[in-house]
């Protein structure tokens, strides 16, 4: 061996290649929102039901994510790579629920009776009780069954690509699920609203009023769970989250179904029929006003024009890969 390569062999000053982080696009949304809610919750600190315990896990998650970013390399076990994309279902839930600890402190109004006067002037009545005429115990089954969906139906779309070995659609779906839900989050705080089951009928009287089969019941009391709602309490309307506008079940339900057909997954007609079943659901089961389903459409459309533009930016300044 000659002097000069031992020299470089053995210089503490040798250049060796650094190791890359991957960092994935939906890795770069999460961390945004992840910075924005810890914003609220350290500036609204003595306000914020919580904080601390937010704010904690707002570290958690991100640390989970640099750890992820850091080991998936070509070589990293494949149970690493997969975690790098399925952290994601357990994160946007917790986003979801951690959204409710801010929206009544920054924007303490409830714009129920805007988006009622809205749905008034658009359709000349009340939605939620024209579809009413339509109701039957069966359709009601059906209904709320296919509002149980909503989690499910991305992550059904994204085993199937996965189990394709389809990685580039994977990544689409990952980067624009995740933008979507986190925009959808974000818009909670324009215009609060908790819901016609609330203000043009009467929430305790619901079972009575749209009663199922067998399940609809024990749906339902996953859905007020899950919207904040503790079991057995008298002022619901109190608890419950802020969450009508714009219907996020709609907006996201719409992101899936697009790409699943832009796709061709073989899933796409399931997706199809629950799907819109679903969005039907959010009037008929009173979640939602019919303006929140409109506003959720147009902006399932300006998130799937939207967010390739932002991923192509975060490329061009390296973010990314």
């Amino acid at each position: 061996m000659k002097v000069s390569n031992l020299s470089t062999v053995i210089s503490p000053f040798s250049k060796t290649p650094r190791r890359r982080w991957r960092w994935r696009v939906h890795d770069i949304y999460t961390l945004i929102l992840l910075g924005i809610y810890s914003s609220f919750a350290i500036a609204l600190y003595p306000w914020v039901e919580k904080a601390s315990m937010w704010l904690l896990l707002n570290v958690l998650i991100a640390m989970l994510i640099a750890l992820l970013a850091w080991s998936d390399t070509s070589t990293a076990p494949r149970w690493v790579r997969l975690l790098h994309w399925l952290y994601l279902a357990p994160v946007i839930y917790l986003m979801y629920q951690q959204v409710h600890a801010y929206v009544p402190v920054v924007n303490p109004h409830l714009y129920d009776d805007l988006l009622i006067s809205w749905d008034l002037a658009l359709f000349g009545t009340h939605p939620t009780h024209w579809i009413a005429r339509f109701a039957h115990p069966a359709l009601t089954e059906y209904l709320q069954t296919a509002y149980m969906f909503f989690y499910f139906l991305p992550l059904l779309h994204g085993a199937e690509l996965l189990s394709n070995r389809r990685l580039q659609q994977v990544a689409q779906l990952a980067r624009l699920v995740s933008f979507g839900f986190y925009i959808s989050y974000l818009c909670y705080f324009a215009l609060p609203a908790i819901g016609p089951r609330f203000t043009l009928h009467d929430f305790h009287t619901l079972e009575n009023e749209l009663p199922g089969l067998w399940l609809t019941s024990v749906w339902r009391s996953y859905v007020n769970a899950g919207g904040g709602i503790p079991n057995g309490v008298l002022n619901s309307q109190d608890h419950v989250h802020r969450d009508c506008m714009p219907s996020g079940h709609t907006m996201m339900t719409l992101v899936n179904l697009i790409l699943a057909f832009r796709f061709r997954s073989r899933s796409r007609w399931f997706i199809a029929v629950v799907g819109l079943s679903l969005i039907v659901a959010t009037v008929y089961l009173r979640y939602h006003y019919a303006v929140d389903v409109l506003a959720g459409a147009l902006c399932a459309l300006l998130v799937l024009w939207l967010e390739p533009r932002v991923h192509r930016l975060l490329v061009q300044r390296g973010w990314v890969r």
